[in-house]
């Protein structure tokens, strides 16, 4: 008997968000169109997005490329990832304080008056993210978790709050709805809006989007958004 075929797709440099929305959805579609195996090429860790079609290899670089062309948008064959069963915590609210250095001046500067409106609340909420980003004194500190584990946190959550990044657009991914912001301009030839209402909702979870063209939207405006969705 032939042994099955096996497609090995090129290396994938690019952000986090093009490859959780197009490239990996693209990958999967492919090997399913053609009915073979899969070995995919990407950053240390991403082996969680692929393991459902593709045996994965990890390359050696370590920051993502903002050159590579856009493409494969709104194709592909999607998964839902992560399971709310095997969450080791479950909160209501997770959210992305992001912190990245290259793109300071987006970096949202309010999280303090809006953590102070939510402990009027009786939720529980976490911080997830990457060591850059921020976790303020209140609610649990769920950075730097392993990828799967962190899908199964997003997939038990009812909500995450932040402003649009490629961890907003893996929540998307995981089923679980959004309060995001961004600004209005056209990138790619749609709005962020667009971008997370539809082109990349494909799971068609619930999106409070909030325009903001400084990148800072009012305390009170983020949780409003968070009350309509819980």
């Amino acid at each position: 008997m032939a042994e099955k075929p096996i497609i090995h797709f090129e290396p994938w440099h690019g952000e986090f968000g093009w490859e959780i929305m197009t490239w990996a959805p693209q990958c999967r579609l492919q090997a399913a169109d053609a009915g073979c195996g899969a070995v995919v090429t990407s950053f240390a860790g991403m082996a969680p997005l692929y393991d459902d079609f593709a045996a994965f290899q990890a390359h050696d670089k370590t920051g993502r490329s903002l050159k590579y062309f856009k493409r494969y948008r709104g194709k592909g064959l999607h998964r839902r990832y992560g399971d709310a069963g095997r969450a080791t915590v479950q909160c209501d609210i997770l959210i992305h304080a992001r912190g990245i250095r290259r793109k300071s001046t987006i970096n949202y500067q309010s999280w303090p008056p809006l953590v102070e409106r939510l402990k009027a609340r009786p939720v529980s909420v976490g911080w997830v993210g990457s060591e850059w980003d921020t976790a303020l004194c209140y609610g649990l500190d769920l950075r730097c978790r392993p990828l799967a584990e962190l899908m199964d946190l997003i997939a038990a959550a009812k909500v995450v709050v932040g402003v649009s990044s490629g961890l907003m657009h893996l929540a998307a991914a995981c089923g679980t709805d959004l309060v995001v912001w961004g600004d209005r301009r056209t990138y790619f030839g749609e709005t962020l809006e667009r971008r997370y209402k539809a082109t990349w909702n494909p799971h068609h979870v619930g999106v409070e989007w909030i325009d903001a063209d400084d990148w800072q939207p009012g305390p009170q405006q983020i949780h409003h958004a968070i009350e309509r969705i819980l």
